[in-house]
């Protein structure tokens, strides 16, 4: 599972939505797969020129979103799915998520810290085992396509007027990797580099080959409980390159007699993922 750092904050969900995680809505778009995503690209392209036409026409002060995104995570080995996303901005206290069948996810940020206002946001849902709901009714609850995050500016207590960002939202999903080295449950040594390996990722998990692999997330951190006053745990992360499938990681990161778990995300162009993890101890 790919942890990551999650701000807690007063979230409404709507009846048509995540509340509803398993409830079926129905999305069509005509043509095949290439022109769905031109389409969904295009409506994408139309709503930030919209915004900018607005800004300039002084109709209202619209601050666009640093960043806005909406993904689907699969992890192949334990064989779950559900949704992320995350935003950046320069300040907000509200954010409505609006996509094709209506509004689907509300925040609001209330007490002394919604007064100062808040920049980044990143939500996880509740990701069902396969086995128990499939990754087609998980689907059903947000269908492709553009889903927009507005809400009200804010910075230091002070209105800045609307802020505005637009996700886009895809059902390709990339297999999962497969870890090659090392070995899972292996005990390797801390004299020498460790060699992590694994296998390039080119189809989705319905065996299309209709996918394009834009980077692999490789996470290495110690089997610890983390510290109580500290976020995340003692590791490494960084994003590769999609051609790059084996790296070396200097003796200097391993301790001795430590166990550290290791995973490796496949990442996809719009942004959805999957990963698989495994574990391996080092020499006393």
């Amino acid at each position: 599972m790919n942890k990551k750092t999650k701000i807690f904050l007063l979230a409404t969900f709507l009846s048509t939505t995540f509340a509803g995680l398993f409830m079926s809505a129905q999305f069509a778009l005509a043509g095949g797969e290439d022109s769905k995503k031109d389409e969904i690209k295009f409506k994408d392209t139309f709503f930030l020129e919209e915004t900018e036409s607005k800004q300039n026409s002084g109709s209202g002060n619209v601050i666009p979103l640093k960043e806005a995104k909406l993904n689907i995570e699969h992890n192949a080995k334990d064989r779950d799915t559900g949704f992320q996303g995350f935003i950046d901005s320069e300040g907000w206290n509200m954010i409505t998520l609006t996509g094709p069948n209506g509004k689907v996810l509300e925040f609001k940020a209330k007490g002394e810290l919604g007064s100062l206002g808040l920049t980044e946001l990143f939500f996880e849902t509740v990701e069902p085992a396969n086995a128990d709901v499939p990754i087609a009714e998980v689907l059903k609850t947000l269908p492709e396509g553009n889903y927009v995050f507005k809400g009200s500016a804010i910075e230091v207590g002070e209105k800045k007027g609307k802020t505005i960002g637009t996700a886009w939202l895809t059902h390709d999903i990339p297999e999962g990797p497969v870890l090659l080295s090392p070995a899972e449950d292996a005990v390797v040594p801390v004299d020498e580099d460790l060699v992590v390996r694994w296998s390039p990722v080119d189809e989705t998990i319905e065996g299309s080959d209709d996918i394009n692999i834009i980077s692999y997330q490789l996470i290495i951190e110690k089997d610890e409980t983390p510290h109580q006053h500290m976020i995340g745990k003692r590791g490494l992360s960084m994003y590769l390159p999609a051609d790059v499938t084996e790296i070396h990681i200097p003796k200097e990161f391993l301790e001795p007699g430590t166990d550290y778990k290791w995973e490796v995300l496949a990442i996809e162009e719009s942004g959805n993922q999957s990963l698989t993890s495994s574990q391996f101890s080092t020499e006393e």
